[in-house]
């Protein structure tokens, strides 16, 4: 009975604190020697642990960045016509009005820079400033065609690349001379020429008429 009495009051007996302090060394030295990495100093991440920043791609130029106004003929005038172009520049307006008119406008509307026999350029770019002038030099086809011709094809290609920012056009011979040319109203034209030198061709402009283009 005396050990019994003994046994339950051994049972109530708190733990010593030192006793607690030994005990958890005791774990950590068991956790420690299972295996168990342990390190002294904080590591960087390894590259791609987290996930970057998605870089948002770059939209592709729209389809109506590269429209320009094409001047063909009709009848004695000029019609604008927006078109897409490879490109908005001198080479892109150039390739367009050799293309010719939509094949929707063929039967009203048609283009005088491409000779009928060869299908060749009867202008051809020769160089283009900063400041936005074209040198052009005419072939032999060009001197062949009649005179209202000659002054329709000037206004095509001067109202066009107007578009693209060009103020003036110098056409010259095969010996890069610079050449008169004949203006709608009959004058002779020393100078470079200018879109506003045969705005009045342009047939939805208020001086359009069917007197713009001189007789033959």
């Amino acid at each position: 009975m005396m050990a019994a009495r003994w046994h339950r009051r051994a049972a109530t007996l708190p733990v010593p604190p030192v006793l607690v302090v030994l005990l958890m060394l005791v774990v950590l030295m068991g956790v420690s020697g299972c295996g168990v990495p342990t390190q002294d100093r904080a590591q960087s991440l390894p590259s791609g642990a987290l996930p970057g920043i998605t870089q948002t791609p770059t939209p592709s130029p729209s389809p109506i960045s590269n429209e320009s106004t094409v001047y063909f003929v009709s009848g004695r005038g000029l019609e604008g016509v927006r078109e897409a172009v490879s490109e908005r520049s001198v080479a892109g307006v150039m390739a367009a009005l050799a293309a010719g008119p939509p094949a929707d406008r063929a039967s009203d509307l048609r283009t005088l820079l491409v000779d009928p026999l060869t299908g060749a350029p009867v202008l051809t770019v020769v160089d283009s400033t900063a400041s936005g002038q074209v040198v052009l030099s005419r072939t032999e086809a060009f001197t062949l065609l009649p005179a209202n011709d000659q002054v329709l094809l000037v206004g095509q290609v001067v109202s066009s690349l107007a578009e693209v920012g060009i103020s003036s056009v110098v056409i010259t011979n095969g010996a890069g001379q610079p050449i008169p040319l004949v203006l709608p109203d009959g004058r002779v034209l020393e100078g470079p020429a200018t879109p506003a030198d045969y705005a009045v061709l342009v047939i939805d402009s208020p001086d359009a008429s069917d007197s713009a283009s001189p007789e033959p």
